[in-house]
């Protein structure tokens, strides 16, 4: 049995985020709490979707990934992104260095160093690397949304 996200794409949460940051001209306080109650429905979201899902479920046959390793993955980009928003409130820039071009082989590094965490242990890495994202987006000053961020995987 392969479980059905029904339309849900963990892979685009971040980048249809920062898509909506980069193509604002200016941001105002209304508009960085609109992007802070849109990342805190987005959670939302998912949340009540695992409230539905054994973590063990099979998602992806061709890879043998699972429910949690899903969680895992965007638990893993979560933190990515908030390296690189931490970086550029610094002044700086974050890229992943090993990354390959279809990120396939970071992405599967990353669930192989996840499965020996327990389902609990993965769904509070989730959670711990969201608030990760959210403030390290709060902590942004909005005269500097929007500007010319280097996102994790090198765009």
């Amino acid at each position: 049995m392969t479980l059905n996200f029904k339309g849900f794409d963990p892979n685009g949460v971040i980048t249809k985020i920062l898509l909506y940051v980069e193509d604002m001209k200016i941001m105002t306080a209304e508009d960085k709490q609109k992007l802070l109650d849109k990342l805190d429905e987005t959670h939302q979201e998912i949340r009540d979707w695992l409230g539905g899902v054994e973590l063990e479920a099979p998602v992806y046959s061709d890879s043998g990934w699972r429910a949690r390793d899903i969680i895992g993955h965007m638990a893993t980009w979560d933190q990515e992104a908030a390296r690189s928003l931490r970086a550029y409130r610094a002044g700086s820039e974050y890229e992943i260095i090993d990354l390959d071009e279809e990120e396939t082989e970071y992405n599967q590094r990353a669930i192989d160093a996840q499965r020996a965490l327990s389902n609990q242990a993965i769904l509070a890495e989730w959670e711990g690397a969201y608030e990760e994202l959210r403030n390290a987006v709060q902590d942004i000053p909005i005269d500097r949304f929007p500007g010319d961020l280097l996102y994790p995987w090198g765009d």
